[in-house]
């Protein structure tokens, strides 16, 4: 089967000023509306899975003024989903940081049987210290400190999901036996950071376990992917970038002896158009009603500081320390956007709307052809898609970009499967122990 374009489409509303761009309708029941109208197109265009970020945490303080309070907590939002869905994944983000992983397997293994298998956990190591702050018995860590935790996390989370063996249910009504406690194993596992019996009451699911997507890009953060990940999030602003950064992170998982390695799929802002100019109009609209304040606040949670500074100046160069604790990746990328055509401070605000990913403008046959040039280079196996909370614009993506991209052989015409795992060509999982309790040597069957 040749290599196949993957899209996932943003469930959350980036943009600062999304709510105040014409035609959008604000309260959380017409959030509500937009969300599911968002999973159904994504659906009827064959995306692989909605995905939804989450920060812990309503922000900084500098941000609460401008930002609009509907963004469903994931999980929740994701269950909701799965009810008005069919096979459309559903990428929820949980934190190994904060979340203990009793919570978290047993959260995210429910979602993957209520949804018949269409769950991901995107595994992030939460460095915001607004996040820190509402969950006092724990506070701020260390960057690595986050990844040696997480490591742990991830363990203990798969021991858990794995407590039953496939063959645990026998549900014989004569006996009154509905499991096997032969074939039921307690996890025991007392680490540096967990202490968890276990074991999870629950069978694993359709497609053994939920997918693990991942968003590390420092070097712990690619070392964590390369080892564990199945679908890298990443952030890059050129083809360049990307493709120097997914080379180097597919050589190091074959490194450590991986052999299917990670899927790697950059966040993208599009805007499109029936034309260039169209685009470029919708892009001024965008732009005229963005909030440079919200998005100055917002990047204080990765040290990044142009709180009051001039909107028509150059970047200054102290908006940056050398080096920070909370998202190394970030502020490489940031200090990127803000050297790049030397923006003022006002456009540098505006790139960060997209993070610090790619951002494709222009009629569908152009923001199709990056999407290939992308592809084909080996830069992206597929994008995370955002449209910028503009009304109208994902459905313009759905309806004039994936079509192209179909007829190019790129994409999908129609699901070939069921599962999360199936829309993106991975292997189940399957495991043995050396000892029930101990450390899982993870073996990949197809």
């Amino acid at each position: 089967m040749s290599r196949q374009l993957h899209l996932l489409a943003f469930g959350n509303v980036r943009s600062g000023g999304a709510w105040r761009l014409p035609g959008v309708e604000n309260g959380p029941e017409h959030r509500l509306r937009a969300l599911v109208k968002t999973a159904q197109t994504a659906e009827e265009a064959k995306f692989d899975a909605i995905f939804f970020a989450d920060g812990l945490n309503f922000g900084p303080e500098a941000t609460w003024a401008h930002k609009a309070t509907e963004d469903f907590e994931p999980l929740t939002a994701t269950s909701f989903l799965a009810a008005v869905t069919e096979r459309l994944g559903l990428v929820v983000t949980g934190s190994a940081t904060f979340q203990p992983p009793y919570h978290l397997a047993r959260q995210l293994l429910s979602l993957d049987h209520l949804s018949a298998g269409r769950a991901g956990w995107n595994l992030v190591t939460s460095f915001a210290k607004a996040a820190a702050s509402n969950f006092g018995d724990r506070g701020f860590l260390p960057h690595d400190e986050r990844y040696r935790l997480a490591e742990e996390t991830l363990h203990v989370v798969r021991e858990l999901w794995h407590s039953f063996e496939p063959e645990t249910v026998v549900e014989d009504r004569r006996a009154g036996v509905y499991s096997d406690i032969a074939k039921i194993h307690v996890a025991d596992h007392d680490g540096e950071y967990h202490r968890v019996r276990g074991p999870l009451g629950a069978a694993p699911s359709r497609q053994g376990e939920p997918v693990v997507f991942q968003a590390g890009s420092s070097a712990t953060g690619r070392a964590f992917a390369a080892k564990h990940a199945e679908v890298v999030f990443t952030g890059q602003t050129d083809a360049g970038r990307a493709t120097s950064f997914a080379d180097a992170l597919r050589a190091q998982a074959r490194a450590a002896g991986r052999a299917v390695v990670p899927l790697i799929t950059p966040s993208l802002g599009v805007v499109v158009g029936s034309t260039d100019a169209e685009a470029e109009a919708v892009e001024r609209t965008v732009y005229e009603h963005f909030i440079p304040e919200f998005q100055a606040g917002w990047l204080l949670e990765v040290d990044v500081d142009v709180v009051g500074a001039d909107l028509d100046g150059p970047v200054p160069a102290s908006a940056f320390p050398e080096t920070t604790e909370t998202h190394q990746t970030a502020l490489a990328g940031y200090k990127h956007l803000a050297t790049a055509g030397n923006p003022t401070v006002r456009e540098f605000l505006y790139r960060t709307l997209t993070a610090f990913g790619a951002r494709f403008v222009g009629s569908a046959e152009r923001v199709a052809d990056e999407i290939e040039r992308w592809f084909a280079l080996g830069a992206a196996d597929g994008f995370i898609v955002s449209t910028s909370g503009l009304p109208g614009q994902f459905e313009l993506f759905a309806e004039q970009v994936v079509p192209i991209l179909v007829r190019r052989g790129l994409f999908r015409a129609d699901y070939e499967g069921t599962t999360l795992r199936e829309h993106l060509g991975l292997p189940r999982p399957a495991y043995t122990r050396s000892r029930w309790g101990g450390d899982i040597t993870q073996r990949l069957v197809r």
